[in-house]
């Protein structure tokens, strides 16, 4: 058992957990209702409402966290809310108890996740390390690399780099060459591979099927974001969307080495390719950015989170100690 500021911060850590998992569940169950309608919105919003769903469970467990400490339970502004939401015994905590366990669980699977993805970036890094002295520089990012397979990609999470093999470079023109240099250069511009690397991390939360469309989102609205980066007016949409078909017609014909497949690559022509195409073609008006929905379902779920963080306390308190 432990008393004063170290319980009160294992409490409130325990806060943390609990807030973070209904968050969580909230959140997915949002997510899932209003995915579809992503697509009215242009590329960086969608992107920014993406990192907004994977960030918002960290985010509103910390407000929930706060709400509960000190500070704002003991405050006269907030004193009124301890009516709707309060923590009992928080200068005491007990080692044998389900605030414990539920400590060590979260910890466990964030390390875990922690370790997964630290391994696929040291394995990224040494993959590109490779592909660097296997290739020819053919410009600063750019690099050649001997494959008869057509293939154009950019990898390094920390330095990136572009790589497209000469089967690539044989079956193409200079003018489509130079499309697929550009897209991938954006890629580098963007740091897609490190804001890859860190959504995949913050996904792994995430139950399997959310994380799969999250994902899938995320990479769509990257390759788009990457095909329109250049883009200066109708003409050259037209020639990024031809070049998006022929190098889809090329590919579908090989299949793709496994020193090529990682999930911090960023292929050129990998992913939705009738989407991309019908983006780059389309001249509709998206939607602004829904700033005043965003914040009310922000408010909305911190709320319920810090309601049910005190109600699911109640009932576990109920359940499992004799208190």
């Amino acid at each position: 058992m432990i008393y004063g500021q170290w319980a009160l911060a294992l409490n409130l850590f325990t806060v943390g957990v609990l807030a973070f998992i209904v968050a969580n569940v909230l959140v997915s169950i949002s997510f899932w209702f209003v995915k579809n309608k992503f697509q009215h919105y242009s590329v960086p919003t969608r992107k920014s409402l993406l990192w907004l769903s994977v960030l918002a469970p960290w985010l509103i467990a910390l407000s929930v966290t706060l709400f509960f400490s000190p500070l704002f339970q003991n405050g006269s502004v907030f004193v009124w809310l301890t009516e709707f939401a309060h923590w009992h015994h928080p200068d005491i905590f007990y080692f044998v108890s389900w605030h414990s366990a539920s400590l060590l669980i979260f910890i466990s699977f964030t390390l875990f996740i922690l370790i997964q993805k630290t391994t696929l970036l040291y394995r990224n890094h040494n993959q590109i390390n490779l592909l660097r002295e296997l290739g020819a520089e053919k410009s600063k990012h750019v690099y050649v690399i001997e494959s008869s397979i057509p293939t154009a990609f950019t990898g390094g999470v920390f330095k990136p780099s572009c790589f497209i093999s000469s089967g690539l470079v044989e079956q193409t023109s200079a003018d489509e060459i130079e499309i697929i240099t550009q897209h991938e250069l954006a890629h580098v511009h963007h740091l897609d591979p490190l804001k890859k690397w860190l959504f995949l991390f913050f996904t792994a939360f995430f139950a399997k099927n959310v994380k799969q469309v999250l994902i899938s989102m995320m990479s769509l609205s990257m390759e788009q974001a990457a095909d329109s980066f250049y883009v200066k007016n109708q003409q050259q949409s037209t020639n990024v969307a031809s070049t998006l078909v022929k190098f889809t017609k090329l590919a579908s014909n090989y299949v793709i080495h496994p020193e090529y497949k990682n999930e911090l690559f960023v292929h050129f022509c990998r992913h939705s390719i009738e989407q991309r195409v019908l983006h780059l073609l389309n001249d509709k008006q998206f939607r602004p950015f829904p700033m005043g929905g965003v914040v009310i379902a922000m408010l909305l779920l911190a709320l319920i989170s810090t309601s049910s963080v005190d109600s699911l306390h109640h009932v576990i308190e109920t359940l499992f100690t004799h208190e």
